[in-house]
């Protein structure tokens, strides 16, 4: 048993002064407690403030490799399509070893950022021509594999693509994402649920899977209660191709379709109207945004007003990892929302007075019922995640019990004021 006792405790209750944390020796939070004379205490941690575990709801940790590799022309009109080009070719570049190496790197930064859980939506499957290797999930093997080394909680998100855009075949870059038959990719996702592998489901996008695929693995993941993610709206032609194939929109699909539901995750959503919102809202689904790849990619500005007064539960991802700083994600959130609406405390909802603690929540707990863990709050029976943060730290000047949250998320970035990381009452990061 630990008993962790920093200055500052960020519980369900808010800040509080003067707790010890405990600690089980299987990594889960026991009780937080009042401070008394005489109480066993493991580790001191003064200056600090203990908070919850940032949870990076939506990775794609190989894409790592491009960060900064994108900018210069790659044609007359640059847009998200001419980037998935280069997207690609880094794709077609990847063996066991590499995208272990590469994801191993990224899970070290995402611990140093403050995230401790990551959903990686991991679609990097076969080799380059299509063909699998002998142990049929090797690439997610090696993913899980460098979570582990790392330190970080990874729930791996099996990615089902069957085709191209629509009704098309796959092109020769996309055969290594591509399953033979349905049967081949439940066969794989049921390998990794029974190997106990955190894990859930995530048809790419309804471009990538046609709708029986959709009603399958939306009925497998009903069945074991795994999360079900998935692509869409994020692009204006995805739509227009959605209507043009199938006589509806992307989230009107996944309704027909039986998949949406409070497993359902759907990420970006950044082009969504009025109906598929009320669907969301409907099903209980929740909504991951990406801020900072949204805007590298220019895909555009989420319909955050909407999102917020339908009640559907956001959370955020690094996506592309062309950043790591969950401050930074939930900070973009917030400000491009005001610069769409031309208002500012859009993402909070009338009668919340601060808008810190709610974009905490986005960050943590919510994210982590997305991936169906315990985790995301400072309190007993959920697993003892944690970053502490330097109190101390010049960003953080003049910060109040009151407005700690606020600070952290409009004045900070995490290196500026993470001095350690937890996951699952171990402490894998520090400075």
């Amino acid at each position: 048993m630990k008993g962790l006792a920093p200055d500052y405790v960020y519980t369900p209750q808010g800040l509080l002064a003067n707790q010890v944390v405990r600690v089980s020796d299987e990594g889960m939070i026991v009780e937080v407690v009042e401070r008394v004379e005489g109480m066993e205490v493991t580790e001191e941690m003064p200056g600090l403030a203990l908070l919850p575990g940032f949870v990076n709801t939506h990775s794609h940790a190989f894409q790592r490799g491009l960060r900064g590799h994108t900018q210069r022309r790659l044609s007359v009109h640059d847009t998200f399509w001419t980037w998935r080009n280069a997207m690609y070719a880094q794709a077609q570049r990847l063996t066991p070893e590499s995208i272990y190496e590469i994801s191993r790197q990224v899970y070290g930064e995402m611990l140093a950022s403050g995230y401790t859980s990551v959903g990686e939506f991991h679609y990097v499957h076969h080799r380059p021509d299509g063909r699998p290797y002998a142990h049929p999930n090797a690439l997610a093997q090696a993913v899980v594999q460098a979570g582990r080394d790392a330190g970080i909680r990874v729930v791996l998100l099996l990615t089902a693509y069957a085709r191209g855009d629509f009704k098309r075949p796959p092109s020769d870059e996309q055969r290594r994402f591509c399953d033979a038959s349905l049967v081949a990719y439940l066969e794989r996702a049921e390998a990794l649920r029974i190997s106990g592998i955190p894990c859930g489901i995530a048809p790419h996008s309804v471009r990538a899977v046609p709708p029986d695929w959709l009603e399958a693995i939306a009925d497998y993941s009903r069945q074991y209660q795994l999360p079900f993610h998935i692509h869409a709206d994020e692009q204006r032609a995805e739509i227009e191709q959605c209507l043009e194939a199938e006589d509806c929109r992307p989230i009107e699909l996944l309704r027909r379709c039986s998949a949406l539901g409070p497993l359902t995750t759907v990420v970006h959503a950044t082009h969504a109207d009025e109906h598929e919102i009320t669907l969301l809202a409907e099903a209980g689904a929740t909504v991951c945004v990406c801020p900072t790849t949204e805007g590298d990619l220019g895909d555009g500005i989420a319909p955050y007003a909407e999102l917020v007064q339908a009640s559907i539960p956001l959370t955020i991802g690094s996506d592309s990892n062309t950043r790591l700083d969950p401050f930074e994600e939930l900070r973009w959130a917030e400000y491009s929302a005001r610069m769409r609406y031309q208002r500012r405390r859009v993402l909070i909802p009338d009668g919340i007075s601060a808008p810190g603690p709610l974009l905490f929540a986005y960050g943590t707990r919510y994210g982590a019922q997305a991936l169906g863990l315990q985790t995301g709050l400072i309190a007993p029976g959920l697993a003892a995640d944690f970053i502490a943060i330097d109190l101390k730290a010049p960003a953080l000047d003049g910060w109040t019990p009151q407005d700690l949250p606020d600070v952290l998320c409009f004045g900070a970035s995490a290196n500026q004021v993470i001095k350690q990381t937890w996951v699952q009452g171990r402490r894998v990061w520090s400075v």
